[in-house]
């Protein structure tokens, strides 16, 4: 069981360091999308096609998560599922909203969604790991 929670732990921070990533991308090549005229995180346009790959990273890392608990809630799927609701459907919305960004209408959309569940992420996994550290894991 304590192995289980390093686990947890280290997925946590790789998932905490990947939206740290994807933030400073949207920062850096989306900054429109914030109302702002030019980056604040000047990152060469070369870069970019590497970020396109941070999504990907990150639903996979999220779907190890998942699993992961599933195993830790001794395969009780209706435990887990009533338990981990809000981590599967952040998890699903990654690859349905990912291709909308390529819909030119639906691009801001699908952006500000992404920053939004990246955001709340980020909070989720800040709190998880503050909140394990003062337990002494």
């Amino acid at each position: 069981m304590r192995k289980v929670q390093k686990l947890l732990i280290v997925n946590d921070l790789a998932i905490f360091a990947l939206l740290i990533l994807l933030v400073t991308g949207f920062l850096s090549y989306d900054y429109d999308l914030f109302g702002m005229s030019e980056s604040i995180v000047p990152i060469p346009k070369e870069y970019k096609v590497y970020f396109e790959f941070v999504p990907w990273l990150l639903f996979l890392l999220l779907s190890i998560d998942l699993f992961i608990k599933y195993l830790y809630v001794d395969k009780d799927l209706s435990y887990f599922l009533k338990k981990y609701w809000l981590d599967i459907l952040l998890t699903a919305l990654i690859p349905v909203l990912f291709p909308l960004k390529f819909f030119k209408p639906s691009v801001k959309i699908y952006k500000s969604t992404k920053f939004v569940k990246s955001g709340y992420k980020i909070f989720q996994k800040y709190d998880k790991i503050f909140k394990l550290k003062k337990q002494g894991l």
